[in-house]
């Protein structure tokens, strides 16, 4: 038994202990409600433990109070807790009293009691059975969430409100026929019309369920969880499956869908791991968003002939899928519904169809009115009418090695090749004029890209992680670069970045710790915060006459800089720390008139060693090697020199 407190000692003023129990009094009523120690529910754990009694009435103060209420969170966490004797004084048992109390084996609930709130046993893993008296006239939602070791649930005979019928091991509401709470031993009556939200919710001593045909509705999560539950009977009366009903069933092999259903809810079979084949029947209108998500063993999936909607992510992650098709009646098929299908072969719509179309046997789905494709798999060849690749076209698959992209094709979407983790080379046509965000991020094999000469806009983390990337050039027509667009490119050894470059996003070539060479376009005014941070291997660049603001670690941690060129006339704006964790003793060179300017100026005069551009010239020999100077100039703020009748960038880029 708990341990007897002699004392009596006052904390807080409606929190104060008695005997080992903690108590809120209310004076005006004479009742107390059994509490938590201290000012919040959370700050203790364990203040419970062993078995308790609570008593019907306690004195505090020379006065005697009723013990009417267990209150919310009063026994919260109390995992040493294992039993509990409720006295006939009691009439509530409030929100989340017994919560987590995993160690709870025997609990008794006294014919006082006529409310149970929502959560009130949640997580008493350790319950075995549980009996509802005839007093009790509310129960609130999910009361016995996670008492997944129940193998015995009744209601007293005699309860208006609520009965245990045919000795079912389950609660139903009376008035409705829902099953609001049923046990791994749970046998559905025939008179059940709806299993209501959370009534198995992470029963995972469940096997087996047979919903029989009086029932027409499962209400949302009402299987959640249930990891041992082996298969499942849907009723020829069920109507609707609602969201999240069988969610994270890993043990489900089968399910039989009733011909009455018309709606399969959001993640209804989402996480189903061992469901092999599903049979959607032609009653069924609508699959919602992630319905069968990762349900990675479903290698076959018959979409019957009314369906008219396929939600956002309904078969993504299903890896192990091989073929769909897709039925004339479809009218809508929502973003990345096949997401991370990479066992996906054939795809294809079924001719009629006048939403979708499969068109020169393409393997994809492609939405006739735009011309875009919507989705791909690892076969798809991309007809030469198709204008768009579309959001999520190809996300996910990870099986794709090549892909061939036509001159028609004029956009690519957000996400359209995002994780094709096999692809190794992409050739973007000068059709494209816009590769949409995360278009091609985490394309590890990606070696090799060409980026067409009609792409104004790189989206943020357009080819972030492609680690296998080498090189590239950003071609002219390109006017920004996206925030994170080549971040973590840690094979990128050099880039060119074009002349009508105005932008590099923030965090642009973040972490591209291979990169030793970069060419940036005298077209830029703004390098953004963390542009090229932690490029490690850079040992010098050479920033343009055009930029006149550098963000926040722009530069930051290039430990391997061994000079810095800025040919701005004008010293650009530069946060402060904009060159942080670079040696500041390296040369920074600069035109000759601006020196002065530089030394002076925030950030720059924290170089200690600044040079005129045309010393860099005699020191590297860049030029002078294989090249007689004639003239060194100035325009429009730049440096450019004169040789056999040419002239040059500082770089040695011939200037037109």
């Amino acid at each position: 038994m708990f341990a007897i407190v002699a004392s009596i000692t006052t904390l807080w003023a409606s929190d104060t202990e008695v005997d080992g129990i903690w108590y809120d009094f209310n004076s005006n009523t004479m009742t107390a409600t059994v509490t938590y120690r201290g000012s919040s529910y959370s700050r203790y754990s364990n203040e419970y433990t062993g078995d308790i009694t609570i008593p019907e009435s306690v004195t505090y103060n020379s006065k005697t109070y009723s013990v009417t209420s267990i209150g919310a969170w009063a026994f919260y966490y109390c995992s040493g807790l294992t039993s509990v004797t409720i006295p006939n004084s009691v009439t509530s048992i409030e929100y989340e009293a017994f919560y987590y109390c995993s160690g709870l084996t025997s609990v008794t609930i006294p014919n006082s009691v006529t409310s149970i709130e929502y959560e009130a046993f949640y997580y008493c893993s350790g319950l075995t059975s549980v009996t509802i008296p005839n007093s009790v006239t509310r129960i609130g939602d999910s009361a016995f969430w996670c008492c997944y070791n129940l193998t015995s649930i009744n209601v007293e005979t005699g309860n208006t409100i609520y009965d245990s019928r045919d000795n079912c091991n389950a609660i139903i509401e009376t008035s409705t026929n829902t099953l609001i709470a049923g046990c791994q031993n749970t046998i559905i009556p025939n008179s059940v019309t709806s299993i209501g939200g959370w009534a198995f919710y992470y029963c995972s001593g469940l096997t087996s369920v047979t919903i029989p045909n009086s029932v027409i509705s499962i209400g949302n999560e009402a299987f959640w969880g249930c990891s041992s539950l082996t298969s499942v009977t849907i009723g020829n009366s069920v109507t609707i499956i609602g969201s999240s009903a069988f969610w994270g069933c890993s043990s489900l092999t089968s399910v039989t869908i009733g011909n009455s259903v018309t709606f399969i809810g959001s993640s209804a079979f989402s996480g189903c791991s061992g469901l092999t084949s599903v049979t959607i029947p032609n009653s069924v209108t609508s699959i919602e968003y992630g319905a069968f998500s990762y349900c990675s063993s479903l290698t076959t999936v018959t979409i019957g002939s009314s369906v008219a909607s396929i939600g956002n992510r309904a078969f993504s992650g299903c890896s192990g899928l091989t073929s769909v098709t897709i039925p004339n009646s479809v009218t809508r098929i929502g973003s990345s519904a096949f997401y991370e299908c990479s066992g996906l072969t054939s795809i294809n719509v079924e001719t009629g169809n006048t939403i979708y179309d499969s068109r020169d046997n393409c393997n994809a789905i492609i939405e006739t009115s735009t011309n875009t494709l919507i989705e791909g798999c690892q076969n798809t060849i991309i007809p030469n009418s198709v204008t768009s690749i579309g959001e999520y076209a190809f996300s996910g698959c990870s099986s794709l090695t090549s892909i061939t992209i036509p001159n028609s094709v004029t956009s690519i979407g957000d996400y359209a090749f995002c994780n094709c983790s096999s692809l190794t080379s992409i050739d973007i046509p000068n059709s494209v004029t816009s590769i949409g965000e995360r278009a091609f991020q985490n394309c590890s094999s990606l070696t090799s890209v060409t980026i067409g000469n009609s792409v104004t806009s790189i989206g943020n983390y357009a080819f972030a992680d492609c680690s296998s990337l080498t090189s590239v050039t950003i071609p002219n027509s390109v006017t920004s670069i996206g925030d994170w667009a080549f971040s973590a490119c840690s094979g990128l050894t050099s880039v060119t970045i074009g002349n009508s470059v105005t932008i590099i996003g923030s965090s642009a070539f973040d972490g591209c710790s291979g990169l030793t060479s970069v060419t940036i376009g005298n077209s830029v005014t703004s390098i953004g915060e963390y542009a090229f941070a932690s490029c490690r291997s850079l040992t010098s660049v050479t920033i343009p006459n055009s930029v006149t603001s550098i963000g926040e670690s722009a530069f930051g941690y290039c430990r391997g800089l061994t000079s810095v060129t800025c040919e701005a006339v004008t010293p650009p704006t530069c946060d402060s720390y904009a060159f942080s964790g670079v040696d500041k003793s390296i040369p920074l060179y600069v035109p000759e008139e601006s020196i002065t300017a530089y030394q002076a100026s925030k950030v720059w005069k924290e170089f200690h060693n600044i040079q005129a551009i045309r010393d860099q010239m005699d020191v590297n020999n860049t030029i002078t090697d294989a090249y007689r100077i004639t003239h060194k100039i100035i325009r429009d703020g730049q440096l450019l020199i004169e040789r056999e009748g040419k002239m040059y960038d500082v770089q040695g880029q011939e200037v037109k």
